[in-house]
């Protein structure tokens, strides 16, 4: 999956302002760039990932899902997607997905 210019930009200032710390900047960014482009995953995990980081680890899971419902064929992305829904199982205490999740992301990576 790849990002058009105008989402590549805004995923870029998303990303500016989560590093400074403006969590509710970066998700309207994000919003904006997901109007764009809604179907593709690479967005959804950006914004599962902001999720993680406002502690909404439901809500990053479920991005997550779906960023891997969209990415069929594109074991890259693919892979991500299951990153971050081993990172947000591990957040709620869900160990054994977590694992389970980390796996195939890493099988998928090629790791």
């Amino acid at each position: 999956a790849t990002l058009s210019p105008a989402s590549k930009a805004l995923v870029g200032q998303a990303q500016t302002q989560r590093r400074k710390g403006d969590l509710p900047g970066a998700a309207v960014s994000l919003e904006r760039a997901l109007r764009i482009e809604p179907n593709n995953p690479l967005l959804w995990i950006e914004m599962g990932r902001l999720r993680m980081d406002q502690r909404n680890f439901p809500q990053a899971e479920a991005m997550g899902r779906k960023a891997l419902a969209m990415s069929v064929g594109d074991s890259h992305t693919q892979s991500q997607a299951w990153l971050l829904i081993a990172d947000a199982a591990k957040a709620r205490g869900r160990n054994p997905q977590a694992q389970e999740a980390l796996q195939k992301s890493q099988e998928l990576s090629g790791n």
